[in-house]
């Protein structure tokens, strides 16, 4: 009878553990320029945990917009970098706590392949040739801030303001380069073209320069749970996933830099939707 008691209280130890580890599925809101790396993510982490994710895909903005606006609530939101997150930490839609940083990215001044203005540096954006230059739009986008934080730090911004054309969704803007519908774009430099090269209208296009270090704040590839959460100790153990050494090693394979901790970040009063 004592080894029969014995037994049962192992097993009930070791069903109760099992019943603590977190289960379910996790619904996750990811701009479709990193479709690369997190399809496979999502099959490490399934593989590892046994928790099921389902990952919508869109453009950074509608995600913002889907959850602000639309009422849709994911358990957590993928961002490209600061902005998007701290519009919704203003809102209260993200837990604060949960914020993690998990990769970088680093700009650089594209050209589309046949490069008529003749851009061979960022000086060169100042030739008279050059009448078009796009970014993501600022005020909505992560990408189109660094880039305007950067034009502004290196001198240029005030001088180059008229040639600046913006577009609200950044795929779009990247797809001007490629199109050959502007001189030169500012962007990530392995976001979309190595993490969604489907997402690239076309190949048509040649990285003429990057951005020196200390010209723009660092970039912080962010994700956070929203508050609604329906499975929280899942959506903490995928942020905690996220930052694992083994999983840093694979997102910079696949076009995600790791994140190395700097001073500065987006500090701003962001105002209306």
């Amino acid at each position: 009878m004592r080894w029969l008691a014995i037994s049962v209280a192992i097993v009930a130890v070791l069903s109760s553990s099992v019943s603590a580890q977190p289960r379910g599925e996790l619904h996750l809101f990811v701009p479709c320029g990193m479709i690369v790396p997190f399809q496979r993510l999502k099959t490490e982490f399934e593989r590892q945990t046994g928790i099921k994710l389902r990952i919508t895909y869109d453009n950074g903005v509608m995600l913002v917009r889907r959850i602000r606006e639309k009422g849709e609530r994911p358990d957590i939101l993928v961002a490209p970098g600061e902005l998007e997150i701290q519009q919704l930490l203003r809102d209260g839609f993200i837990d604060p706590k949960s914020v993690v940083t998990f990769g970088t990215f680093k700009l650089i001044l594209v050209v589309p392949a046949r490069n008529r203005a003749g851009i061979q540096s960022l000086n060169d954006l100042l030739k008279p040739s050059v009448r078009r230059i796009v970014i993501a739009d600022p005020k909505l986008n992560s990408v189109g801030y660094y880039a305007q934080q950067a034009l502004m730090n290196l001198g240029l911004w005030e001088k180059l303001k008229g040639k600046i054309v913006t577009h609200w969704h950044a795929q779009e803007a990247v797809n001007y380069v490629c199109m050959g519908r502007v001189d030169a774009g500012i962007y990530y430099a392995t976001c979309p073209f190595d993490s969604a090269p489907e997402k690239v209208m076309s190949p048509n296009y040649k990285i003429v320069a990057e951005f020196p270090e200390g010209s723009y704040p660092p970039v912080k590839v962010q994700a956070g749970m929203l508050k609604t959460s329906k499975n929280k100790a899942a959506a903490q153990r995928f942020l905690k996933f996220l930052v694992e050494p083994k999983t840093q090693k694979l997102l910079a394979e696949l076009g995600i830099p790791n994140f190395k901790a700097k001073a500065g970040s987006i500090r701003t009063n962001l105002k209306g939707k």
